[in-house]
């Protein structure tokens, strides 16, 4: 029974979600496109205990200018279809528009936590994802970010569909992802920014997965009326270590 009510709330979740997209879209934006190529690694301790680390290097498509670079490492816990993680995030954001290139970058510290669900359906994988981002933005770039700060909780949810398309060797060689995620503050502008993604998973071999995609970004710049429709080509290579 708990899993045929599941689905249903699962829909009227993202119901509500695109209704305040779409009133969210409703402000003046500017479009912008970036590629993002990222590295990911996983340090595999055992079935339930690894370490995730991520480099993401973010510039502006058609233009030789760099609009973040960030890094993510978390320790995760798997408790059968629960993953528990925490951990640190570090952001370095320079030019938010190509025209104007900056020499100094914002640094900002996130400590993160998150939990995540997943429901096997059929022979579809449905992940739910919920992140909580303790974002400390430094004041002034001659003041570190640990002796003075502007402090901003930002919550996330994630809802992901995980798609078998391709076996080899009667292994998964091609999943398909698609995703939702929702961001907001606590502070400032409530709504942050909506994704939507659009991936793909091609796994070379058990260690080797590399992962092109898509993701729309419409965002409102924190604590200004000003937003970004954001069009985002990413390229992923996670690599998996067994210790």
């Amino acid at each position: 029974m708990h899993r045929n009510c599941l689905p249903g709330k699962v829909t009227a979740l993202l119901l509500f979600c695109a209704l305040w997209f779409h009133g969210a879209c409703a402000q003046e934006t500017t479009t912008q496109s970036l590629y993002w190529i990222r590295y990911q690694n996983q340090l595999i301790f055992s079935p339930t205990l690894y370490l995730n680390n991520e480099i993401d290097n973010r510039r502006f498509l058609g233009a030789d200018v760099q609009n973040q670079l960030i890094t993510h490492s978390r320790v995760h816990f798997r408790i059968g279809r629960w993953d528990v993680a925490g951990g640190l995030t570090c952001s370095w954001a320079y030019a938010q528009f190509p025209e104007n290139p900056v020499g100094h970058a914002t640094f900002e510290m996130r400590p993160v936590a998150e939990i995540t669900y997943e429901l096997p359906v059929g022979r579809w994988q449905i992940q739910q994802r919920i992140r909580v981002d303790n974002r400390f933005f430094e004041q002034h770039k001659d003041i570190s970010v640990f002796e003075a700060s502007d402090f901003t909780a930002r919550f996330r949810y994630r809802l992901q569909l995980r798609i078998p398309v391709l076996k080899r060797n009667e292994k998964p060689f091609l999943i398909a992802r698609l995703a939702d995620e929702v961001m907001v503050n606590h502070r400032q502008n409530f709504f942050d920014q909506n994704r939507i993604y659009f991936s793909a998973d091609f796994i070379l071999s058990k260690k080797i997965t590399i992962e092109p995609g898509y993701i729309y970004i419409h965002q409102q710049r924190f604590a200004t009326s000003d937003f970004f429709n954001r069009h985002v080509m990413r390229f992923t290579l996670l690599h998996r270590i067994e210790l």
